[in-house]
């Protein structure tokens, strides 16, 4: 993997000195895989509730994630496909990096993920759940954007919707 170099950051200043700090060891392909991965949800909601409320106009009223997400909070196809807390979950990981370059992902950090996996795998894929960062956010970001599809999907069919 290619090393890349970012200007450091003023670590402190202190009596006239500053002192820098290098950064280092931050895994830029976990780092952008996630922000992706939130970007792509985040097209689905949008999707979701243009759909589910077409007559509102969704692109003025240019709503963060997390207010997208609190209009979801009800949304539930049942108990087993409760995606929504883990999205949370995932919200306030991307508003850690947003506040912290050198905040690592780890697969700890993504445990409400992978226990929405669990729970909607049952056990049953044959597979054991996934132990990467990005193998997490893969099959979670998979497993939610096809909840929201179908649902889409469905709606779309059913109300003969027509959009650009």
């Amino acid at each position: 993997m290619e090393t890349t170099s970012l200007p450091p950051l003023i670590a402190e200043i202190s009596e006239g000195s500053v002192v820098w700090q290098r950064l280092e060891g931050i895994d830029y392909e976990v780092l952008g895989y996630f922000l992706s991965c939130h970007l792509i949800i985040e097209h689905y909601l949008d999707e979701f509730l243009k759909i589910c409320h077409p007559s509102l106009d969704w692109d003025a009223a240019r709503q963060t994630f997390g207010q997208k997400v609190a209009l979801l909070s009800n949304f539930k196809v049942s108990d087993k496909y409760d995606c929504i807390p883990a999205i949370k979950h995932m919200n306030s990981i991307r508003n850690k990096l947003s506040h912290n370059i050198e905040f690592k992902i780890e697969p700890a950090d993504l445990l409400p993920l992978n226990q929405y996996l669990a729970k909607v795998t049952d056990g049953k894929n044959g597979n054991e759940l996934p132990t990467s960062p990005k193998e997490i956010l893969e099959q979670f970001t998979t497993m939610t954007c096809v909840l929201f599809a179908g649902y889409i999907s469905s709606k779309a069919h059913h109300t003969k919707h027509t959009r650009k």
